[in-house]
């Protein structure tokens, strides 16, 4: 990078991650300098250590991290919206009256998908930053706010979080997002050569963002895929772009809730979904991959409904095309021999393990000997399945806040189609697929939705009634 860019670092660390982030804190202290400011925040999640800020500049390479001044800011709530606002605040405020064409990356550095996610039990409330809550933050802050000038880059050094929700809450507050859909190594992003890497690119943001992914890929390219390692894959997603996704993906979810009446429509619905590339468990799914699985399932065989049939497939090349287009999915890197991984995941709930056992061992290995990363939201015995529930009833929390989720007809699929299509499928399995518990709460909702529908057209008749009566009682009428 040239002379002009503030890398703001925002780093919520807990036991597991704490040295892992000290390491990355290294890496990005040697690369500063220049003209290159890196400020963090971070905070170690631990009681006995305060959260601190600090700024590197160039001026303190030899000097040990823990002699290098710092601001202690003693302990603070890093999934709360204002601590963030705060932080871009205190690291942008010394540049933003100097050169209007500065550039500001942030890097979301902690868990995914809750994420920045305290396991701190202690804490009853904001345990991660929500896509709300992360664009209430950002869009409060005094470079978006009074400024008007967007983030360049937002990035997330977290696991599974270049979803299409969450990019569409942030369109406003940056031009650029990158993320993984799958697992960020603990070792986290290489910071070092990342940043060398892009020395002579810093004028070109957008090139940067085509960089990056490489470079990330590059750089684990020798590590093994093992029970605590998933694949390794980064994306780079054009934000002032993402209505050219989200909206082929609204008209898709509409075609998809009305498929769903028709049973050999909502089998190829299904099997399409049972062979789509998924992540965290099943809860996200690649979006790319599974239009074509649903236009494999479809084929060329006759439906009951060919003009639904017709109109599917029509919505699938249009998510094709979308995500195809460089101009919207700017960078999508993969190691050699990846499949299904075309950088825009979905919250699309299904599991295709037959037990909790099989479950378990997707996760944590035949052994068992890997890392539950689905944390349990409430009291109980520590069980794959309890965890799961728990993430699929906070997303769906979260996800009503996104406008995309819950006006644009994906939450209206899942809540009305996808829940009624598994119960039907699998009554006794809903724990494994889906959740047992947020089904009955969707329809639930579909059904108090049904029933406000039947009392409008109940009022509307009645009105329409009465103005048929008093038209009849007219003279002459």
């Amino acid at each position: 990078m040239n002379d002009n860019w503030t890398i703001m670092v925002y780093i919520s660390a807990d036991d597991v991650l704490a040295n892992f982030a000290i390491d990355s804190l290294n890496q990005l202290r040697q690369a500063a300098g220049d003209g290159n400011i890196v400020v963090a925040q971070f905070d170690p999640n631990d009681e006995s250590q305060q959260a601190f800020r600090v700024r590197f500049d160039g001026t303190n390479k030899e000097i040990p991290l823990k002699d290098v001044k710092k601001e202690q800011i003693g302990r603070v709530n890093m999934a709360a919206a204002h601590t963030l606002r705060e932080f871009i605040n205190w690291a942008s405020k010394p540049i933003t009256d100097g050169p209007k064409d500065r550039h500001h990356c942030l890097v979301l550095w902690g868990h995914g998908t809750e994420l920045l996610l305290d396991k701190d039990p202690g804490k009853v409330k904001e345990r991660y930053l929500t896509p709300a809550k992360l664009k209430q933050a950002l869009e409060q802050t005094d470079l978006v706010a009074t400024h008007d000038k967007k983030l360049d880059i937002v990035a997330f050094d977290a696991c599974s979080m270049s979803m299409i929700e969450l990019a569409s809450a942030l369109q406003g507050c940056a031009k650029f997002m990158i993320a993984s859909q799958e697992e960020v190594p603990d070792v986290s992003f290489p910071y070092g050569q990342i940043l060398k890497g892009l020395k002579t690119h810093g004028e070109d943001v957008k090139h940067i963002c085509e960089l990056i992914p490489d470079l990330y890929v590059q750089s684990f390219r020798d590590y093994l895929v093992t029970s605590g390692m998933k694949e390794i894959m980064l994306s780079s997603l054009n934000l002032d772009k993402i209505t050219n996704i989200t909206g082929p993906v609204s008209t898709l979810a509409d075609l998809l809730l009305r498929s769903l009446a028709h049973k050999d429509l909502s089998q190829a619905i299904v099997l399409a979904r049972q062979q789509s590339r998924d992540f965290v468990l099943g809860v996200f799914v690649d979006l790319f991959d599974f239009c074509e699985k649903l236009l494999e399932a479809l084929g060329d065989k006759p439906f009951e409904n060919e003009d639904y049939k017709r109109k599917l497939k029509n919505a699938c090349q249009k998510i094709f095309e979308a995500i195809n287009n460089r101009e919207n999915v700017i960078a999508n890197k993969t190691r050699k021999n990846v499949k299904g991984c075309h950088g825009v995941s979905i919250y699309f709930p299904y599991s295709v393990e037959a037990d909790e056992s099989e479950q378990t061992k997707r996760l944590l290995g035949d052994a068992e000997t890997g890392t539950l990363n689905l944390p349990l939201v409430k009291g109980g015995r520590d069980n794959t399945v309890k965890a799961r529930n728990g993430r699929i009833e906070e997303l769906e929390t979260d996800f009503k806040h996104v406008p995309f989720f819950n006006d644009e007809g994906w939450g209206a699929f899942l809540q009305q189609g996808w829940s009624v299509v598994l119960a039907q499928k699998f009554p006794r399995k809903l724990d494994l697929h889906y959740s047992a518990e947020q089904v009955a709460q969707n329809l639930s909702k579909a059904l108090r939705g049904a029933r406000e529908e039947v009392r409008k057209l109940q009022k509307e008749n009645e009105h329409m009634t009465k103005d048929l009566e008093r038209l009849a009682l007219r003279p002459g009428a």
